[in-house]
């Protein structure tokens, strides 16, 4: 990695062509087939197990700064991905199967923003925000430098520490630190994050469009909807908190968007990733060989949306260094 203009992510200069590679489809879904992602890095994967009635396939990835890392898919986003022209084919019966599965579990889902949710939501948002005031200020909490945490892009210790000991008085700690570890690797991997997008449009902050549930045990145990919606509230207040004391002007947020195609202006997303560094929105607008149309977009900082930052969330340090920000999805004539 580097810094001041220079690239931001790992890439493999000498990487095999297109042509030399598959298209990616059902009948590919075998474990021990070796791909890649459709990404500009084209980063490469291996598929280590294949779930029929979930309809998920878990993959390796095998470079770059996720490398190890597994990621638990829909089988629909099997077309996101290409195989090496050896790769084996799944039995008849499996596929008829698999396609079955597709045709039952590719459903979309729609939870519109209660408007009287979302008015209670907010009670109970500015009731947390002031008892993270209060916490805070009973703490040594140091002025940070934000301007140059960004240009590091590294978070700040103390910070990290406060919001350790903020969330483990308040049971919460393993939540915050499960979903910051998914999101970062892949937001898309397993129901996690659904699942707390599911909730966030139940507490009316943000309506959801996705796909229908595929987990029984979505909102089991210590990942009830209760408790999801507890992590969220308490999650906002503190970051937002943290931020206001941190620094009096938050700096600008950025969000790059490139495509092989036209770019998608119109879904809804719960979770939006942005960042304070331009270096890293330049990186994602370069995009890859393929890229046709890409953007930058730049607004001030939304504290009232902000969710989680680099700042004090030790997961946005490693192994991705994106000065990174997460916010509730936009609503109004917010850029994103």
């Amino acid at each position: 990695m580097s810094y001041g203009g220079g690239p931001v992510y790992q890439f493999d200069a000498a990487r095999r062509p297109d042509s030399e590679f598959q298209p990616g489809s059902l009948s590919l879904l075998v474990p021990g087939n070796e791909g890649r992602l459709l990404d500009a890095r084209r980063t490469p994967m291996l598929i280590v197990g294949v779930d029929p009635h979930e309809g998920t396939f878990e993959v390796e990835i095998r470079a770059f700064e996720d490398s190890g890392a597994q990621w638990s898919l829909p089988f629909e986003d099997i077309v996101g991905y290409q195989f090496a022209a050896s790769s084996r084919i799944a039995p008849e019966h499996l596929l008829d199967h698999y396609t079955q599965t597709v045709r039952r579990l590719d459903r979309p889902l729609l939870i519109d923003a209660d408007p009287e949710a979302h008015a209670g939501t907010l009670k109970l948002l500015e009731a947390q925000r002031r008892h993270a005031a209060d916490w805070l200020d009973a703490r040594d909490l140091i002025v940070v430098e934000v301007a140059e945490r960004i240009v590091t892009r590294e978070g700040e210790a103390t910070c990290a520490r406060l919001l350790q000991a903020y969330l483990a008085e308040l049971d919460l700690l393993e939540i915050d630190t499960a979903f910051a570890h998914r999101f970062v690797s892949n937001p898309r991997s397993g129901e996690l994050v659904k699942g707390h997008a599911i909730v966030l449009a139940e507490l009316g902050l943000c309506a959801f469009e996705g796909k229908t549930v595929r987990s029984a045990s979505l909102f089991d145990g210590d990942w009830s909807r209760q408790r999801r919606a507890e992590h969220l509230i308490a999650r906002m207040a503190f970051t937002r908190t943290l931020w206001e004391r941190a620094t009096p002007h938050g700096p600008p947020l950025y969000r790059a968007m490139a495509s092989d195609g036209e770019l998608d202006r119109h879904s809804t997303s719960s979770f939006v990733s942005a960042t304070f560094s331009l270096d890293v929105a330049t990186d994602h607008f370069r995009g890859g060989p393929t890229t046709s149309t890409a953007a930058i977009l730049r607004q001030p900082l939304p504290r009232r949306r902000l969710l989680m930052t680099f700042l004090e969330t030790p997961a946005m340090n490693a192994p991705f260094k994106e000065a990174e920000a997460v916010l509730i999805g936009p609503a109004g004539t917010s850029l994103f």
